[in-house]
């Protein structure tokens, strides 16, 4: 054997060892070294909002990098529990998310059906996403000057609520009402000869501020006879 096949010989000898070894490297990084994920400090219980402060990191092995679990901390912040979150485990995406997606609404707001009638509700006309002001209109005590009560009742309306956020429409069986959603829905069957729903039920994203006032309304209307009004806010 010449010199030159030597040479060449040993030269793919060199490179198929260079080879070999970046592919060990490149095996080793991936399944033994490890990475750093978050992981709760505690338990955490379903329908709690993470932050930050709850979670630690802890090493994982790097193959743990590509598999459905958060990765940072800040992916964390601000969601909330679909499920309890064991301590020191990694916390699996679908166990997560964000208030509005698992609540309909931001954390900073109560979530709240109530019984609508489609007369007193823009006629049943109120989608998804739409805002509106909510009145009360009831009658007042008779009263007057020359003490005579068979005076006729003075109606008084009030406004307890404006520009509510509507997260869902319903009709009193609980089907989706919400016609606008269903008329642009491309995969939608929806037609003009099929009878839509309309709403009675009407879930809204309060202030918890204004959530005992809207309930004392409703049972107002339910018990006392007064009358419970939906309009669409000013944009």
């Amino acid at each position: 054997m010449n010199k030159t096949a030597q040479f060449l010989i040993g030269l793919i000898s060199l490179a198929l060892a260079v080879a070999a070894g970046i592919y060990g490297r490149n095996a080793y990084l991936k399944d033994v070294s490890t990475i750093q994920i978050p992981v709760p400090v505690q338990p955490i219980s379903a329908y709690t909002l993470l932050k930050s402060d709850l979670f630690v990191l802890k090493e994982v092995p790097r193959a743990m990098q590509s598999m459905a679990y958060y990765q940072q901390v800040s992916d964390l912040d601000g969601k909330i529990s679909t499920s309890k979150l064991q301590a020191g485990l990694p916390v699996p995406q679908g166990d997560a998310s964000p208030p509005e997606t698992f609540r309909m609404a931001g954390a900073d707001y109560e979530v709240l059906s109530i019984p609508v009638e489609p007369v007193s509700a823009v006629g049943g006309q109120i989608h998804v996403g739409q805002r509106v002001n909510l009145y009360t209109m009831t009658d007042s005590v008779p009263t007057s000057q020359s003490g005579d009560l068979t005076a006729p009742p003075t109606p008084q309306v009030e406004q307890i609520a404006s520009s509510i956020l509507v997260v869902d429409v319903r009709s009193s069986q609980g089907l989706q009402a919400d016609s606008l959603e269903m008329q642009n829905s491309e995969s939608s069957t929806f037609s003009s000869s099929q009878p839509v729903e309309q709403t009675q039920i009407l879930t809204l994203a309060l202030p918890p501020e204004q959530v005992e006032t809207v309930l004392m309304a409703v049972a107002t209307a339910k018990k006392q006879g007064g009358l419970l009004w939906t309009s669409l806010a000013k944009p």
